[in-house]
């Protein structure tokens, strides 16, 4: 009886080992490298940075945020932080304004570089599509938020949506419009932008990750040769004493 508990679970762990390799995941950030960025418009500059670290799609991570009003008060700041567990946008008190969070590889924060990523291929599976694990807070008013991808060919694809105090975790690829030709299998640059909407003020919001991530159904997986043999000398054991039990 042991023998064949044994058995039963080494298969299930061989085919569930197989399942895992099949669930495709590409990570764009995790945010674990710190880096932050701030701005008022008394500063006259628009504050950007670039972060070098593990979790970043292409090893490289641009922030930039602009202050676009703080009703009178210099101190009233917009601000953009990787926190090491979140991303984080904030305007302080009455302050409103816009955050851009780039991968385009090594180079000037405050200058898209389209071809920087040389062509990452995000089409590792079927139906792939974006993937933001945001937190529970989410973002408390509305604000605008745009994703452009940018590919090795010169084409460009975009998706625009107002969050009205919400934040939608997929986006399909199939939801980026522009240029015909565009290519996920050769991606040169990712943008995300936000931006508070209007009049709105003091808005906020915490990102945990982004990632792209596919659609597949795991196939069924083939025991390999190992697994077969493990299973046939089972099977025969159970044989041999089933006859000793006859004779």
């Amino acid at each position: 009886m042991y023998t064949k508990l044994f058995g039963a679970a080494a298969a299930a762990a061989v085919m569930v080992s197989g399942a895992q390799a099949f669930a495709a995941t590409l990570l764009i950030d995790d945010f674990s490298t710190v880096q932050s960025v701030s701005d008022v418009p008394s500063a006259g500059l628009t504050n950007a940075s670039q972060a070098a670290g593990p979790g970043i799609l292409g090893g490289f991570r641009d922030l930039q945020v602009s202050n676009t009003a703080n009703n009178g008060n210099p101190t009233n700041a917009t601000e953009l932080e990787a926190t090491g567990t979140s991303l984080a946008f904030n305007n302080n008190a009455q302050a409103r304004g816009t955050g851009t969070v780039t991968y385009d590889g090594d180079d000037d924060p405050t200058t898209l570089n389209p071809f920087g990523l040389g062509g990452v291929n995000l089409n590792i599976g079927t139906d792939p599509f974006f993937a933001f694990d945001v937190d529970s807070a989410a973002f408390d008013g509305n604000a605008l938020f745009r994703l452009t991808a940018y590919d090795m060919l010169g084409n460009q694809v975009s998706y625009q949506e107002t969050l009205a105090g919400g934040f939608e975790t997929t986006l399909d690829f199939g939801s980026l419009t522009g240029d015909a030709g565009f290519d996920f299998g050769q991606v040169g640059a990712l943008e995300f932008f936000i931006s508070t909407e209007g009049t709105a003020i003091s808005i906020d919001g915490v990102l945990n990750s982004i990632s792209v991530q596919a659609g597949d159904t795991p196939p069924v997986v083939p025991l390999p040769a190992s697994a077969l043999l493990l299973l046939g000398g089972i099977g025969g054991l159970s044989v041999m004493r089933a006859r000793r039990r006859k004779s």
